[in-house]
């Protein structure tokens, strides 16, 4: 399928199995900790005293929930973002 909208310079949104080269592990092994990734808050968690310090994430093609401390995520406001994780 050809999308003669998306351009040079054009954001996009894809799936790691879409990928055609570098091969997938190679991909991996290249990710690095500044990786931004997109989820959504299942829960809130406490920590000793402070309520609400962890937020439990779903993240779509990731097989388990990931743990981040609130104060390191930012809200997303886009429908599409949405659809990703469905």
């Amino acid at each position: 399928m050809y999308f003669t909208d998306v351009r040079s310079g054009s954001l996009v949104r894809f799936q790691l199995s879409s990928i055609v080269c570098p091969d997938r592990e190679q991909v991996l092994a290249r990710m690095t900790n500044r990786l931004s990734l997109t989820g959504k808050v299942v829960q809130l968690s406490d920590a000793g005293e402070k309520s609400d310090y962890y937020a439990i994430i779903q993240v779509g093609g990731v097989m388990s929930p990931l743990i981040v401390p609130v104060d390191q995520v930012e809200l997303c406001h886009s429908s599409s973002e949405d659809e990703a994780l469905t």
